[in-house]
């Protein structure tokens, strides 16, 4: 009786030789290599060394995140600033409390003017609201980069169920402006979803009578 030989284990000569195994490893830190200095740098950071970054449309990507972090940063630090200069304004404890005189409360929000981006990886979605009391008005111009976006223009009441109003909506749009009048007293703007497949910013450009815009991300 012949006993067969069942091993499965391969033969040396079906092993790759650390010849091989070198050049793929070169090759493979090389392609790494490759896309870290044409897509990752470009996109991530706006570092094109190669140009091909601004061809493929990432350089300006990249450029645009960069910015974004940098008003985020700066922002929080003008909030830090703002909070301890308050907590040095306030008066102390041994003020009498009969001396304190209660400010006016204000008719209408004061006017003033800013600049919001909105980075939206695909599918994900992103708002910001003014807000501002009833009859109160702001202009705005908005446009997406890197695709289109859908968009809801809507406000609501805080605090108060069923109070949505919409302003207006869209689906695949690059780009919207306007003026921004509020039916009641509450929060009034936008919500943006991307559903472009790829990553998208949307630049925001307000101005008006509003006490507060609020990034809700």
């Amino acid at each position: 009786m012949t006993t067969m030989n069942t091993s499965m284990q391969p033969s040396q000569q079906d092993l790759p030789s650390p010849q091989r195994l070198r050049r793929a490893t070169l090759t493979a830190l090389g392609v790494a290599a490759l896309l870290l200095v044409t897509v990752v740098m470009p996109a991530e950071y706006g570092v094109d060394v190669t140009g091909v970054g601004r061809v493929l449309g990432l350089t300006e990507m990249g450029e645009i995140k960069q910015q974004l972090a940098r008003e985020a940063a700066a922002a929080e630090a003008a909030e830090r600033a703002a909070a301890a200069s308050g907590s040095e304004a306030a008066p102390s404890d041994a003020t009498p409390a009969a001396e304190a005189t209660p400010a006016a409360p204000t008719a209408t929000a004061a006017s003033r003017t800013d600049t919001v981006l909105v980075a939206l990886a695909p599918n994900a979605g992103k708002e910001v609201k003014l807000v501002m009391p009833k009859g109160m008005s702001a202009t705005y111009a908005w446009t997406s980069t890197g695709g289109a976006v859908n968009y809801d223009m809507h406000g609501d009441s805080t605090g108060v169920p069923n109070s949505y109003i919409p302003y207006g909506k869209g689906t695949r749009v690059e780009a919207d402006s306007g003026v921004l009048t509020a039916a009641m007293d509450g929060g009034h703007g936008w919500f943006w979803r991307n559903r472009s497949g790829r990553d998208v910013v949307v630049r925001l450009i307000v101005s008006g009578n509003y006490s507060e815009l609020k990034r809700f991300f």
